[in-house]
């Protein structure tokens, strides 16, 4: 009887808890919501300094998944469109940076689901059957892995290419409903986030 109570306790007790989960979660990215103004952003990201500040971006550096990011805020016409994690780590092996991509996959996987999209483009086929040389392969620009979710709100991108010689990982969120803003922008004149 005891034993039947206290299954019946955390039962209650877990749904209480998967309730707070979802509960007040009214944000798109972070503490933020799309269409936000850039002074919004920074009052929501109240625990962070910007590192810089322009008309279309504002930057701050912090830490996700125990690695060193740059988190950019886009924004066209003062609304917030877009927010980009960008790996801000070196390392020397390359795989670390497809172990930090593995990682990212992993934990929007968790939060939003499978992916709609998945894919490894090989633009040089060299190494493409050892697998030992993946690393490398990235690194001479040969490889680049690409995986996309969509919410209802939000398109994801998480993305792993080599890039003037840089190994370039992203993890890029950007508004559904806001998309137009964008393409608007582009027309008119090209915003160079990075």
């Amino acid at each position: 009887m005891v034993a039947k109570k206290l299954l019946t306790l955390v039962f209650a007790m877990s749904l209480l808890s998967q309730t707070g989960l979802s509960w007040g979660e009214n944000y798109d990215f972070r503490y933020t919501t799309w269409g936000m103004t850039q002074n919004d952003v920074i009052v929501a990201e109240e625990k962070m300094d910007p590192v810089e500040r322009s008309e279309n971006i504002i930057t701050f550096k912090t830490q996700t998944l125990n690695r060193n990011v740059l988190l950019h805020y886009l924004f066209v016409q003062d609304k917030l469109v877009g927010a980009i994690y960008k790996l801000d780590d070196n390392y020397i092996n390359s795989g670390n940076f497809i172990k930090a991509y593995n990682e990212f996959k992993q934990k929007v996987t968790e939060k939003y689901g499978p992916p709609s999209k998945e894919s490894t483009n090989w633009l040089n086929a060299t190494y493409k059957n050892n697998r030992k040389k993946w690393g490398l392969a990235l690194s001479l620009g040969h490889i680049e892995y690409v995986t996309n979710w969509k919410t209802q709100n939000t398109t994801i991108e998480c993305s792993l290419r080599e890039q003037n010689y840089n190994l370039i990982c992203l993890l890029e969120y950007w508004s559904v409903e806001h998309s137009h803003l964008l393409k608007e922008a582009e027309k008119e004149v090209k915003i160079d986030y990075f």
